[in-house]
Order: C-alpha cells, then structure tokens, then sequence
C-alpha cells in the first residue's frame, strides 16, 4: 500500500476512536482511556495534530493519583457498562485520585507517556514550553512514585505487582502464577469475548489470576510491603524498569528545558542501570530476563520482553547484537517480532503469547537503533508497515501476517504515523 494511503488510513482510526480528550484504543473492545496507549496515540496524533497530540498526554495525566501514580486505566462513566473489569474492582483506587471524580484503576503501566510528552513537545513549537510546563511536575511525579512506592530495600528497580501492570497481561513471562491457582472472591462476566473470538484472548483462568490480584491488591490498600507477604506476583519487569530508566532521562530534558533543576541525578540513574544489568542480564542466554522476587531468580520464558527492553538504552552494541540474534535464531520463519518464541507456551493467535504486536516492533526498533544496529531496526519498521497494509489491528498471526484482536486500534495506527514520518531517523 503506498505511503500516503496508509497514513490516511492510520489517520481515520484516530480520528474515529477520538474521544474529545483522548483517544479509545478501538471502538468498542477497549472504550476507556488506557495509560500506555495514550502515549503511543500521542505518537500518531502528533504526526498532524500536535495539540491533539498535546491534550491526549495531559488528560490521562488528570487521572492521576495523589501519591503521583498514573494508573493504567482512566475510566469514562458513559461507558462503564461496556467494559469489565470497572472502577468497582478497585475501590480503594477511587479514594486516592487527586481530581474528585475520576475513577482509575488501581495499577499503573509502562511510561511510554513521558517518553511521548518528550517527543510531542517539539511537534508544538512555540507552543512547546507551555505544554512542558503543564506536564512536567506530573510526569516528575509519576516517575518519583516508582521509586517512593513501589521499591523495596536492596534494589532501585521498581516492583511490577500486576500482568495488567506490565501490558503483557498473558505472555508466558507470567506462566508461573498459574500454579498459585488464583481465584476472586466474586463471581464475574467477562465482556472481552463479545467483539474477539475467545481463542485470541486469556482464557479463563487467567482472568481468575488477574481479577484475583486486584482484589488483594486493593485489600491491601496499595501498600507494597502488605501485598508483597500475600501475593504470589511480584516481579522486576524488564520492560517497565528499562522504560523507566528512559523516561527519567527524558523528564530531566524537559527539566533543563524549562530551566528546573534534573529531578534524577546522574549517579542516581548510573547507579540504577548497572542494577538493571545486574539483576536482568542473562549471560548465558544473551538476553534480559524478568525476575521473580519471590524466588530471586530470572524468569527465562522465550520472550520478546528482553528485545522490546532494548528500547530503554540500556543495552551496549555487543548485548544488542546478541540478543537480536538470538531471539530471530529462535524464532526463524516467523514475522518479526513475536512476542513469544515458539514451545510448549507458544500459540500464535493468542494476545501476548505469540502474536506481532506493532507497538512492541515500535520499540524493539527504537532499541536496536539506539544501539547502533539501524539494518535491523529498519527491517522491523518495515515489518510494522507490511503488517499495517494488512489492516491496523490490535495483533497479528506471526506466521502469516493475518490481522487478529480488535479491529481499527488506535496504537496500532499510531506507530504507524509515527514511523512514516520519522522512518530512519535516529531514536534518541
């Protein structure tokens, strides 16, 4: 499909999900604002509406609690029928909001949003330094959270407490929880399977897993300590704590910018990646790994989790190379990239336990380029152009490129936009 048909395309998804403020992930499966596909939806407004691009950061921003904590949903009550679970399945997250009235979830997300605020700003121009003024003491905030809240002694990494946490809800990185044999005190009806078949979604126990953790999660009033002696899952997240470590190094650009000082110091964040490196490095497998904290040992499931974890520039060339390598090694005769390697985990149609994710192809590219490896980087991008043709999906069949999950997704269309005008250019 020629460059400029599928741009407008992307374009017509945004525009059709567009909620005033910010953007539905697709018309009906996901009709609340989710934290880390505003940040990628920023991405793709910011290609041809920079302001729209602006207000989309700074609503899901609104939502945030008053500890600093932007939770992964931000909910709209004209839709609250439409989607499961709702605010209900986290009560106490309604108490903690800093604007009355808002109702989130009580979690958060990886924060693509500050990394998207950094690359927006510049799209404003001369609008930029108000903008950047408007998000930056919540964006510092957000980030300060991690480290207030969610860090345990011994370590500067954060502590992920959900697979709703980390965006990868299923993928085989959190198989292990199966075995707690997980189940919510309340009965459920789950709405997830009326727009995508039930075989491209979590079956249900994963849902007793998920809904369960809420419940403990919000029985323990969000306090880490207290979850951490009951809960089965807590994990360092590979994705979350490399995006971390790039988002800091953004908020501070944007504190320089306006003339603030750096909210994260240079050792605090040297100190910090060689902690990532030490604890998520695996020098046998050549990649990085998830890491159980219960147990204080890697979660080596194939995955693409350590690829897309590249993305946090983190990585020196020589780890990069390697781990790409490996994971195409792996996964030859698949579309790249895969989100699980083929195994006993591995089914191909299922969320987060096979299929292309564009988002994750997004920032496995970033990552190999920032790495200085832009051949393969490219070869992605293409990859999420190729697939993009297709229809802009919410995920794709690996092994033949067949769109799957919801239909006209909104960070699908975006990362689409966004490579269409930035294809080639350094990552950061």
């Amino acid at each position: 499909m020629p460059a400029p048909d599928l741009a407008e395309r992307a374009r017509q998804v945004l525009r059709a999900n567009d909620a005033g403020r910010w953007t539905k992930p697709s018309p009906a499966q996901y009709p609340h604002q989710w934290n880390w596909d505003s940040g990628f939806a920023s991405l793709g407004w910011a290609a041809f509406d920079p302001r729209r691009a602006a207000l989309e950061i700074e609503s899901m921003l609104g939502a945030r609690w008053s500890d600093g904590m932007v939770p992964h949903i931000h909910y709209d009550r004209r839709y609250l029928a439409d989607y499961f679970p709702g605010p209900e399945w986290w009560p106490g997250a309604q108490r903690r909001v800093a604007m009355t009235g808002e109702l989130t979830s009580g979690i958060s997300n990886p924060p693509v949003l500050a990394l998207a605020a950094s690359m927006v700003g510049p799209r404003l121009g001369g609008e930029a330094r108000a903008f950047y003024g408007r998000v930056f003491p919540a964006l510092r905030d957000w980030l300060r959270w991690f480290r207030a809240s969610r860090t345990l002694a011994g370590s500067p990494l954060p502590v992920t407490v959900h697979p709703w946490e980390s965006g990868w809800d299923n993928s085989p990185r959190w198989d292990f929880l199966a075995a707690a044999g997980l189940k919510p005190r309340r009965p459920y009806q789950r709405l997830d399977t009326v727009h995508v078949g039930a075989t491209q979604r979590p079956t249900g126990k994963d849902y007793d897993s998920f809904l369960a953790l809420a419940e403990l999660l919000d029985g323990c009033d969000y306090d880490l300590a207290r979850y951490r002696e009951r809960s089965p899952f807590c994990v360092h997240d590979v994705l979350i704590d490399a995006l971390w470590h790039r988002a800091a190094r953004a908020v501070n650009r944007i504190a320089i910018g306006l003339q603030e000082s750096p909210p994260f110091s240079e050792p605090e964040l040297e100190e910090y990646a060689a902690a990532f490196q030490t604890l998520h490095w695996s020098e046998m497998a050549g990649t990085w790994f998830d890491v159980d904290l219960l147990t204080g040992r890697q979660l080596t499931a194939a995955t693409a989790a350590g690829l897309a974890s590249l993305s946090g520039g983190l990585a020196t060339p020589e780890q990069a190379e390697r781990a790409w390598s490996s994971y195409l090694e792996t996964t030859a005769g698949l579309l790249p990239v895969p989100t699980a390697a083929p195994g006993p985990a591995f089914e191909p149609e299922r969320y987060w336990r096979g299929p292309v994710w564009l988002i994750v192809d997004w920032l496995v590219a970033e990552g190999l380029e920032a790495a200085g490896l832009p051949e393969p980087a490219q070869a992605v991008r293409e990859t999420v152009l190729s697939l993009a043709a297709a229809g802009l999906h919410e995920y794709f069949d690996p092994r033949t490129g067949a769109p799957l999950g919801a239909g006209g997704f909104s960070f699908s269309a975006a990362v689409v936009l966004d490579l269409l005008q930035t294809k080639g250019k350094p990552a950061f």
